[in-house]
């Protein structure tokens, strides 16, 4: 049983949460789906060490 997936923010893993909301029918990408929180937070700190080069 798949409860949920965690991933990056790429385009192509919304594209695979669409696909698997389609072969698995109890899967829902948008309330399945987590992005990576530490992603997130990786590249807010990377926009922000960009102001200071």
């Amino acid at each position: 049983k798949l409860t949920s997936i965690t991933c990056d923010n790429a385009s192509s893993n919304d594209t695979m949460a669409r696909v698997l909301e389609g072969l698995l029918p109890s899967f829902d990408a948008d309330k399945d789906r987590t992005r990576c929180f530490a992603h997130i937070i990786n590249l807010v700190a990377k926009s922000m060490l960009r102001m200071f080069d």
